[in-house]
């Protein structure tokens, strides 16, 4: 235990900046880690003289607003647990809002509960682009999205909060579905472009396939919630539409991620289980696909469906970020021996799959 007096919440000084970086890197894994930079601007948790946490941040202000982007927010693992993080996010925010910021603006990973607890209960909430523009204008929206890591941030979701307390959460599951299937089709339009060459015909059969396996990515996921008994809400990630922009102008259908959260996060072992069923669920269905679409059913539409679900089924057991928020992530928490069985069930099915259709 520590004592919370003795932690002192305040500006960074001059020199600390490698600290804080060492500090950022400890608390964040793998992949993660390499994307911690040299803070510009930061507050940091001092514990008898010990850099024990820190946000960094950075200004995006508009024509009218003073907008601070929190950049990262982390604790050193040996603190953590013990109430710094709480008071690091409160003092911060407090001591941004006393030097005039209109608002502040994050990007938080899907499941980091103990990260986006704690800037919710600042009243920050997750929004939409359209309510990005509806707060900050078309050129704000275009400034933190160029800005920050947004383009790139593969299942992550952005998190807004002002002075007036009048943002709009994302919480509507009939629109949230709708953005998905228009979001995934709308940012592979560069590739919908390339199969116009190969006839209005292959447009469509290519497209119904890319529908069906979307369908069938959430779809499978939403049964896996009923069979868990987890009660939860769709919610598309906004983060990482540039890539999946990016990657269709190379024929890649990369797809932006969406799934069905729970209300409530529990730091147990049966929890772990119920978030990792649908996660199972899905890549059972889709380590099927590829068979019956290459060889029990013969035709363009099933043959598109087998070639989108065998580069999926890959992209799903991955367990590191970028790629956790797939399903990887959830299944390697919850039984790591469990999920080396499914990544080399996975192998050895993309192995027979390439022998079968070379």
């Amino acid at each position: 235990m520590i004592e919370k007096s003795k932690v002192i919440i305040r500006p960074m000084k001059d020199g600390e900046q490698k600290e804080i970086v060492k500090v950022g890197k400890r608390a964040f894994k793998l992949m993660e880690s390499l994307f911690v930079g040299t803070p510009k601007l930061a507050m940091v948790a001092d514990y008898n003289g010990k850099i024990v946490g820190s946000i960094m941040y950075k200004y995006i202000n508009t024509k009218n607003k003073k907008v601070i982007y929190i950049d990262e927010a982390f604790v050193d693992p040996n603190y953590s647990g013990l109430g710094v993080g709480k008071l690091l996010y409160n003092k911060t925010f407090d001591y941004l809002w006393e030097q005039g910021c209109d608002v502040m603006t994050a990007l938080v990973k899907d499941d980091n509960v103990s990260s986006w607890k704690l800037f919710m209960n600042n009243n920050f909430k997750r929004v939409s682009c359209y309510e990005i523009i509806k707060q900050l204008g078309f050129a704000g929206f275009i400034k933190q999205y160029f800005k920050t890591p947004f383009p790139f941030t593969i299942g992550m979701d952005f998190y807004m909060t002002n002075k007036k307390n009048n943002v709009k959460e994302k919480s509507n599951t009939t629109i949230e579905i709708i953005s998905f299937f228009l979001a995934n089709i709308i940012l592979l339009l560069p590739l919908w472009i390339k199969y116009f060459n190969k006839g209005y015909n292959v447009v469509i059969c290519v497209l119904l396939a890319y529908v069906t396996v979307l369908s069938i990515f959430i779809g499978s996921r939403y049964i896996g919630n009923i069979i868990s008994k987890t009660k939860g809400k769709f919610r598309v990630n906004n983060g990482g539409s540039f890539l999946t922009l990016l990657l269709s102008f190379w024929g890649n259908a990369f797809l932006m991620n969406a799934n069905w959260y729970p209300e409530k996060y529990e730091k147990t072992k049966i929890f772990k289980k119920k978030l990792a069923i649908p996660e199972l669920i899905k890549w059972a269905i889709f380590i099927i696909l590829p068979f019956i679409s290459f060889n029990w059913i013969s035709s363009s539409y099933w043959n598109t469906i087998g070639q989108l679900s065998t580069s999926y089924l890959f992209l799903m057991v991955i367990p590191i970020y970028p790629f956790e928020s797939l399903g990887g992530g959830r299944i390697y928490n919850y039984n790591k021996w469990l999920w080396l069985l499914i990544f080399i069930v996975t192998i050895l099915e993309l192995v027979l799959v390439f022998n079968l259709t070379s």
